[in-house]
């Protein structure tokens, strides 16, 4: 198991829908879900540098995450059998 291919896939499924979710907020803002990226991402808000940091801060999630799955899938029965 590749953790370049965990992180680039976890980073880039996470950066597309925080997009979509930022395009659905400006279509139909009744529905906006700013409110729930707030409390997720430290500095997020709606102006531009604000939208910046939200996409940095869920690369690093998508890659830390991907690093504690690929440790924890290689310290597990199933992935030191599947290295044997």
């Amino acid at each position: 198991m590749s953790i370049n291919r965990i992180g680039f896939a976890l980073s880039s499924v996470l950066v597309i829908s925080y997009a979509l979710c930022l395009v659905f907020d400006q279509l139909l803002p009744q529905f906006s879900m700013h409110e729930l990226w707030a409390p997720l991402l430290p500095g997020f808000s709606l102006s531009p540098i604000g939208i910046v940091i939200g996409f940095a801060e869920l690369i690093v999630y998508g890659w830390y995450i991907a690093a504690l799955y690929v440790l924890a899938y290689q310290f597990s029965p199933i992935g030191r059998a599947a290295s044997d």
